[in-house]
């Protein structure tokens, strides 16, 4: 049922056609999710639209939340989307990933494909919580969106190890598309 009142919300707010980033700052951190603002708890929410908007099959971040949130929102949207959510909301919009859970296996399969969807600690114990992000293999490296709270443009790193490592890694979706 809260699903339905914040999508009628934020369904209003138009976020444009470009990837998200900053999800603390802008009309982007104005859209709900369970009981809290997308500041708070929507970066696999803002993922899974970035890697749709990536593979030129966008929609709504309002749809994508609307869609995940039954089954996917961790107690109420206190700790966001469970990332193996992200799972069921892929294979039912027939978007074809390949999920990896160890980062080595995950490395050597990223190097070939271009675009994929990670879930990792913020730091190396559970307390800090976590983030997922929309990842792109790009010529100078690993382009990130959505980075941080308050960084509205993607961050590029020259290789995916300077971003992440094994300790904080949880899982990640690559698109096989």
């Amino acid at each position: 049922m809260l699903e339905k009142s914040n999508y009628k919300k934020n369904k209003e707010i138009d976020l444009g056609e470009k990837m998200l980033n900053g999800q603390g700052v802008g009309k982007l951190a104005t859209c709900r999710y369970g009981f809290f603002p997308m500041s708070y708890n929507g970066c696999e929410i803002i993922a899974a639209c970035n890697l749709r908007r990536l593979l030129g099959i966008p929609v709504p971040l309002s749809e994508v939340a609307k869609e995940i949130y039954p089954y996917g929102n961790s107690f109420s949207g206190l700790f966001g989307t469970w990332p193996s959510a992200l799972r069921r909301y892929f294979r039912e919009n027939n978007i074809a990933v390949k999920e990896l859970t160890k980062f080595e296996e995950f490395k050597v399969e990223f190097s070939k494909g271009q675009y994929a969807v990670i879930s990792f600690w913020n730091a190396h114990h559970v307390f800090k919580g976590l983030h997922t992000v929309c990842i792109e293999n790009v010529p100078e490296g690993v382009k990130v969106y959505n980075r941080s709270n308050q960084t509205e443009i993607p961050v590029i790193y020259s290789k995916l190890d300077d971003y992440m490592d094994s300790g904080r890694f949880i899982r990640g979706y690559i698109a096989t598309e």
